[in-house]
C-alpha cells in the first residue's frame, strides 16, 4: 500500500468489486469518464472492472486515510513497453470532487511513475467539458497536445475529447524547481 498526505492507494483486490461497481454506475460518474453508453451496469461489468484493473502497469483503490472509505480508482496502463508510454485515468466518487484529492492522488501518481515505472511520457484523454479534471491534469504537469473535434455524443450534444501528456524531462524540470 502507497500513501500521500491524506490517501491511501492500496492493491485492488475481489473485494472492492462492489465498490468499483457503485463507482461506476453513478451518472455522474458516467458521464465525464466513458464513451459508453450511459446506464446501470449489470454484474457482467464485473469482469471489465477485474480485466480493466488486472492489466494496468499500476492500478490502486484510492482511500480516504483518516477512515479508509472507498474514494475511486487509478491505472496506468502502458501498451507498448518498448516507448515507455503510460495512459493514466483516475476515477473519484462525485463527494470526493473538489477537494484536492485528483490532483494528490495524479500528482503521486506522475512521480511514481517517471520515478520508480521508468516511463518516458504520461498520456491520457478528457471530455473537454470536464474542467475540474483538465485543471488537475494540468497542476500535475500535463499540457495540451491536441483535440479531437464533436467525437463524443453527452448531454444531447457533441462534447471534443482532448489529449493531455507530460514528459519524463518535463516533470524532472518541474520536480526540480518545486524543491527549490
Amino acid at each position: 500500500m502507497f500513501t500521500t498526505n491524506r490517501l491511501l492507494l492500496c492493491p485492488y483486490t475481489d473485494a472492492d468489486l462492489n465498490d468499483l461497481m457503485r463507482l461506476w454506475n453513478d451518472p455522474l460518474v458516467q458521464r465525464l469518464a466513458t464513451t459508453d453508453e450511459l446506464g446501470p451496469r449489470g454484474p457482467r461489468f464485473k469482469n471489465t472492472i477485474r480485466n480493466h484493473m488486472d492489466r494496468a502497469m499500476f492500478s490502486a483503490i484510492i482511500r480516504l486515510k483518516e477512515t479508509n472509505e472507498f474514494m475511486g480508482q487509478m491505472t496506468v496502463h502502458v501498451l507498448e513497453q518498448k516507448n515507455r508510454d503510460g495512459t493514466y485515468g483516475i476515477c473519484l466518487l462525485p463527494k470526493f470532487w473538489s477537494y484536492g484529492f485528483g490532483t494528490e492522488a495524479t500528482q503521486y501518481i506522475v512521480d511514481y511513475s517517471f520515478r520508480w515505472l521508468g516511463l518516458q511520457r504520461m498520456s491520457l484523454t478528457v471530455f473537454a467539458n470536464n474542467d475540474r479534471a483538465i485543471a488537475v491534469y494540468q497542476k500535475a504537469g500535463f499540457v495540451m497536445e491536441g483535440r479531437k473535434r464533436a467525437c463524443v455524443w453527452a448531454n444531447n450534444r457533441w462534447e471534443d475529447t482532448l489529449f493531455m501528456g507530460v514528459l519524463r524531462d518535463e516533470w524532472i524540470v518541474r520536480l526540480s524547481i518545486l524543491q527549490q
